[in-house]
């Protein structure tokens, strides 16, 4: 009895145990499933906000802020208006329509856009679409206008903001991005365009981006402080973002939704994409109570193998010990096989196996070790970008960086062997520095140090030291020291920013960057050049040499006022070659032909300041030189078909505009052409072609004086008689009797 009752409560242990194995494996399995789906389900949700990202930049965002400013830039006659406006400081209805036509016609011709105006600082006047507002103490002054918004705006600076315009009597939420008009205005005189669309219609862009958007998914817009700055929810609108990271746990927003959130910044506006999804479920998101309920059943679990595999020790290892021990087992054959087989097979399995995973670690280590200069260089490359986030240390690439200090430094060549290894020896052993060679072929130190920020700068002083001994001319451009990793590409602008001082006449071996108040953007360089290039090429083209050699001096002088980046500044250079090369391949020529040297190359090559305006000088003399050459050679063919055309044209079909068309010129053009080469006005010219065809008409005496009028080409009889006695000094008909009569006619030059 008591033994039967040993076996029960046996049996009843047995199937508690196993229970709890199996209600154990059935968590094990739901936490695997749910971590799966979860991680999925974010991994899913962080590809789809890079891909709105991209595709809003791409589609919504550049547009809205670069295609107004394109489409009023192509509008014939805005630049002189705009100027005009700017200059004067005042405009009339005409200029004012015709600004308000052009800035309809550009918002119409940009879908992300809904209203598109002209805002002239220094008139406090708005021009748009809806008509002018004056924001000043005007006789049309609008009460409580929604532009007094651009009076706190700094002009020449751009800003994004969140404003309410009244639209059929209701506040209604607009997005507003303000930059200057590119061209060239007086100071403080530059009109800014204000692009602006409905905040609803934004969202509703930013939905139609991404197919793949759910009912219930929601994207807001928000700064880097994590305030989010746009909603279609307008309750949200100003609320702080919880905080995010790389795990996949919901997060409750100030309405109380439970959602993921996924965040992917903008490459053209100042802002960061949030992508929200409601909460997936328990399923897809597991609490901390199930989270404990599981580990306490793995612990469970792991009791019971534990007690299991020691009991089966305890009772089977001992007679398994005797057996072995005091018994020889032979093998019993049977048809070729044996039943029981020998350890010594299994364990000679295991160590071939062991073998072949040392050979392949052995041969991951040989290719890390020849392709770790490769990897190392790219990886460090996208970390620069932004394309790579850098988490912990990479012993396969040798960095072994602290997190996350960082500070670039660009070198203005790229050095030899030696040479480098000299500079980094200078480094004491707690700085961490990794050389390598970005996409733009320049050679780059990236220091991780955690210390005073002069650090870095002084110990390239003291290599610079080395550098003098050996006479080698090597620059450092010392970027801005960072203390999050997202900062890096920042510091890496920062020291090309710095480095590119050598071209307006810094000779500090080691370049420092400082920040300036009103750094100019890129984009907005590269336009107000473009402007003043265009005035330098009309210059040479109308072949005014002084007057070019002024223009470069400002542009030169505007450059070191506004010094760009490195890389922007040999942009300057090209396209100042660029310009050049524009004239000469338009009249059917080669710089190298004009030149003598291949402009882009030598252009690209200047390092200093004072060598491009001399180079763009000369260059421009040259091609006025040029200019003058093949004009000259033009204007005498186009005299010698004007002549030939009249020639052979009757009198009564010719007129100047008429010339100019058969010789596809301006009439202006024609006229100038001609008076330079013949020295006699065109209209003078026509004159006397006509009175010599009237004098052969009279002679022949077949025609009445109305006919003779028509066939050289008067209309009124009266003013051709006035013209003929003004050139021969007599009448039509005393011309007419003298030549039956038989006598001399005036000669033309005598009478005039």
């Amino acid at each position: 009895m008591k033994g039967k009752r040993m076996v029960n409560l046996a049996s009843i242990f047995i199937i508690l145990i196993f229970t709890v194995i199996a209600v154990t494996l059935m968590a094990i399995f739901v936490l695997v499933y749910s971590s799966i789906l979860s991680r999925e389900q974010y991994s899913t949700l962080r590809e789809e906000a890079t891909i709105l990202s991209d595709n809003a930049d791409f589609q919504i965002m550049e547009p809205f802020q670069n295609e107004p400013a394109r489409r009023l830039g192509g509008k014939e006659g805005l630049a002189e208006t705009a100027q005009s406006v700017s200059r004067k400081g005042e405009a009339d209805s005409m200029g004012i329509r015709a600004l308000s036509a052009w800035c309809a016609a550009a918002c119409a011709a940009t879908s992300p856009c809904d209203r598109v105006e002209l805002y002239f600082p220094d008139m406090k006047m708005a021009v748009g679409s809806d008509g002018v507002h004056f924001l000043d103490d005007k006789k049309y002054k609008v009460r409580k206008s929604s532009y007094a918004f651009l009076t706190k705006i700094t002009p020449e600076s751009t800003a994004w903001l969140r404003l309410n315009f009244p639209e059929n009597g209701v506040e209604t939420p607009y997005i507003v991005y303000v930059r200057p008009l590119p061209g060239v205005f007086p100071e403080q005189g530059t009109p800014m365009i204000v692009a602006a669309v409905r905040e609803d219609r934004l969202h509703e862009m930013l939905r139609n981006s991404l197919r793949t958007l759910g009912d219930a998914d929601m994207i807001f817009l928000s700064d880097y402080q994590g305030v989010i700055w746009s909603a279609a929810d307008a309750a949200l609108v100003g609320t702080k973002l919880p905080m995010t990271d790389l795990n996949n746990q919901t997060r409750r927003l100030q309405d109380g939704q439970e959602v993921l959130l996924v965040e992917s910044p903008s490459a053209v506006s100042g802002f960061t994409y949030v992508l929200a999804r409601p909460n997936p479920g328990w399923l897809g998101n597991y609490s901390s109570t199930f989270s404990l309920w599981v580990a306490l059943c793995v612990g469970l679990l792991i009791a019971g193998m534990i007690a299991v595999l020691w009991v089966l020790m305890a009772h089977y290892s001992r007679p398994m010990r005797r057996l072995i021990h005091h018994y020889d087992i032979p093998e019993i054959s049977t048809g070729g096989g044996s039943l029981i087989s020998s350890p010594s097979e299994h364990f000679s399995r295991i160590e071939t196996a062991l073998q072949d995973m040392s050979k392949i670690k052995l041969e991951q280590a040989q290719f890390l070790r020849q392709s770790r200069p490769v990897l190392r260089s790219a990886w460090l490359n996208c970390l620069v970008s932004g394309e790579a986030h850098y988490t912990g240390p990479m012993p396969q690439l040798g960095i072994d960086f602290h997190y996350p200090y960082f500070q670039a430094v660009l070198l203005s060549a790229v050095p030899d062997t030696e040479t480098e290894e000299a500079i980094l020896s200078c480094f004491p052993k707690e700085f961490e520095v990794a050389a390598f060679t970005s996409r733009e072929k320049e050679r780059v130190l990236l220091v991780n140090y955690h210390g005073e920020q002069d650090a870095v700068p002084r110990i390239l002083r003291q290599a610079g030291e080395k550098l003098d001994e050996k006479k080698i001319p090597l620059t450092f451009g010392v970027g801005i020291p960072v203390d999050t990793e997202s900062r890096i590409q920042v510091s890496f602008r920062c020291a090309r920013r710095a480095l590119s001082g050598r071209y307006f006449g810094d000779t500090s071996r080691v370049c420092v960057f400082e920040p300036r108040e009103n750094p100019i953007k890129g984009e907005e360089a590269m336009s107000q050049l473009a402007s003043r290039l265009y005035v330098l090429t009309s210059l040479i083209q109308r072949q005014a040499a002084d007057e070019a050699n002024e223009e470069i001096d400002e542009i030169v002088a505007w450059i070191k006022e506004n010094p760009p980046y490195l890389n922007m500044m040999r942009s300057v250079m090209l396209t100042a070659a660029m310009f050049l090369c524009k004239q000469v391949y338009d009249m059917k020529s080669t710089p190298e032909a004009v030149f003598g040297d291949d402009l882009m190359n030598v252009y690209y090559h200047i390092e200093e300041i004072n060598a491009f305006a001399s180079r763009l000088k000369e260059d421009s003399m040259t091609l006025i030189a040029y200019l003058s050459r093949e004009s000259s050679e033009s204007n005498r063919s186009v005299v010698q078909y004007a002549i030939l055309h009249i020639s052979n044209a009757s009198p009564s079909e010719l007129s100047i505009q008429s010339i100019a068309d058969a010789l596809s010129i301006s009439t202006g053009h024609l006229s100038r052409v001609f008076h330079q080469e013949t020295g006699k006005k065109l209209v003078d010219y026509l004159q006397e072609v006509r009175m010599e065809h009237a004098v052969r008409l009279i002679r022949e005496n077949k025609l009445t004086n109305e006919q003779i009028c028509e066939a050289v080409g008067y209309s009124r009889l009266q003013y051709f008689s006035a013209k003929f006695k003004e050139y021969y000094g007599v009448s039509l008909n005393d011309f007419r009797r003298r030549c039956l009569s038989g006598e001399d006619a005036p000669p033309a030059n005598t009478a005039r």
